[in-house]
């Protein structure tokens, strides 16, 4: 027979979840021949949690260690699913005070959950969660392998430093973005209001994505519009990441009247950030001979409305 004994804090809520937890676990893991039952004792300051294992047939290198990874389980399923929102809004709460956004934290909050449950390394998609809560079963499982009982408040001060540093990084970056978010709703907001009572300058401008440069400009007879210092900007490499700020820029200083996009099926994301800031001013094109073709044929008599 093996035993563990899980200490939690002798709070009804802490102790109800882990309780929830460890049943559901009961039901859904199959650990047979090794059968696992559990019982519960109260102290003044802890809830006690005392497991107990036994093998229908003699233990194997296998079967030894069942036990332990169910009780570690149990504990990173318990500590992302209570302790980690508990920490967040704790460590979001000084940040926030600090900041001066308190009042904003119903529209932060989705910022920083989203950053909680998704990374991206290496050009795939990993659940962060999932990647914390495996971290958090590998360091209880090696604390079992030499201690039968946890204090799970002393286990989660002390052995999980990593843990929180990088859930205090994710919270930060949650609202870095929203902040980054916010400002850019801010510039978009006074661009439009800037549009709106400028005078229109050119009544089209088509925009053409092309392979030596990022766009070129066209006005309604398809001469090319040049702007020197948009060119210039434009053409150098370390400045393609701003490439659609720049043509952002350059649209509101050609102030036209209604802009064809071409080819917009393979930018919905630069036809999103036309459209924030140009709204009904923006026609994407997806039909004529250049788009059909990707050639640099003007057709600029037959955009094709979205």
């Amino acid at each position: 027979m093996q035993t563990y004994r899980v200490l939690l804090e002798n709070v009804p809520e802490h102790s109800g979840t882990y309780r929830v937890i460890v049943n559901e676990m009961l039901e859904r893991v199959n650990t047979a021949p090794v059968r696992i039952t559990y019982k519960e004792q109260e102290q003044e300051d802890y809830c006690t949690f005392l497991f107990q294992s036994w093998c229908e047939e003699e233990y194997d290198a296998q079967t030894i260690e069942w036990a332990r990874a169910f009780v570690a389980l149990t504990l990173a399923e318990w500590v992302t699913q209570v302790k980690e929102a508990d920490i967040m809004q704790e460590m979001a709460a000084d940040l926030l005070a600090a900041e001066q956004l308190e009042e904003e934290w119903g529209e932060i909050l989705p910022y920083i959950e989203r950053m909680c449950q998704e990374i991206e390394q290496d050009g795939r998609e990993l659940l962060a969660a999932t990647t914390r809560k495996a971290n958090v079963y590998r360091k209880a499982f090696l604390y079992l392998e030499q201690e039968r009982t946890i204090n799970v408040l002393g286990f989660i001060r002390f052995r999980l430093q990593e843990h929180w540093n990088e859930l205090f990084e994710l919270v930060e970056s949650g609202i870095d973005e929203y902040l980054e978010d916010k400002q850019y709703q801010e510039f978009v907001e006074l661009l439009r209001y800037f549009i709106a009572v400028q005078e229109v300058k050119q009544e089209v401008v088509h925009v053409v994505p092309s392979v030596d440069k990022p766009f070129h400009l066209y006005d309604k007879q398809g001469d090319r519009l040049w702007l020197e210092q948009l060119d210039s900007v434009l053409s150098m490499d370390e400045q393609k990441c701003r490439d659609e700020d720049y043509l952002v820029s350059a649209l509101v200083t050609l102030a036209p009247e209604s802009i064809v996009l071409h080819m917009a099926g393979d930018r919905p994301g630069l036809a999103q950030t036309i459209r924030s800031i140009f709204d009904s001013r923006l026609i994407t094109c997806h039909s004529c001979s250049l788009c059909i073709g990707q050639r640099r044929v003007l057709d600029g008599n037959n955009p094709s409305p979205l």
